[in-house]
């Protein structure tokens, strides 16, 4: 299967999810992590599905699924334990809405990947729904080498990235320090981190101490 990899900014954006089990709480907390404003269609939930209702994260609809529950979405997953109501949803979607059926990617027009996330950083395995459960084995592995550390480090880069774009330095330097800044010594060490915040912010303030100097001149 071809697809085409993309970072949604789903925040804000209306979702329903139909269904009311585990496999759909699964899903909502990953749209609610995101910031999606998520519909449960269901006429029963899972506990913890419930609780989420019980603490206003996500709006319920007590009742089997209706096309006209999607007047609305943006996005919609097919959560529910049987595949010919999974088909008919996804039949009921428009040309404009995105649409995941569970355990079935010939009806899903998007899918979700198996996803390792370091504040910033994230990293999708996708299989084209041949095997969900290696997306899950290789995701595994890759969060041992991309590790909590991860997250700081991304921190690091982003403040990097918006005093270096200050420098009034040419373009191909700044692409050799932003690039210097994503070896090995500084994606572990906290010091080099430091170590060159300093450097830069130094460099920033002769930049800004010449420019009043000239003025004055």
């Amino acid at each position: 299967m071809h697809t085409y990899p993309v970072m949604l900014n789903v925040k804000g954006k209306a979702a329903v999810v139909v269904g009311g089990g585990l496999i759909a709480y699964r899903k909502i907390l990953s749209l609610l992590e995101s910031g999606a404003h998520v519909t449960v269609v269901s006429p029963a939930l899972h506990l913890k599905v419930e609780k989420l209702v019980v603490e206003n994260e996500v709006t319920w609809k007590n009742k089997l699924f209706e096309t006209s529950d999607l007047d609305s979405a943006w996005i919609v997953i097919a959560a529910t334990d049987k595949e010919e109501i999974n088909e008919f949803i996804a039949l009921s979607t428009s040309d404009f809405q995105l649409v995941n059926v569970v355990d079935d990617p010939q009806l899903s027009n998007f899918h979700v990947p198996a996803k390792v996330s370091r504040g910033d950083l994230t990293i999708g395995v996708a299989t084209g729904g041949a095997s969900p459960v290696l997306a899950k084995v290789i995701r595994d592995e890759i969060a041992t080498i991309y590790d909590e550390f991860y997250e700081e480090y991304l921190k690091f880069l982003a403040l990097s990235r918006k005093k270096i774009k200050q420098l009034d330095v040419n373009r191909q330097m700044k692409e050799q320090l932003l690039k210097k800044i994503t070896g090995e010594e500084y994606r572990k060490s906290k010091e080099k981190q430091t170590d060159f915040i300093k450097e830069i912010d130094g460099c920033l303030k002769l930049q800004l101490k010449l420019a009043s100097i000239f003025h004055v001149l």
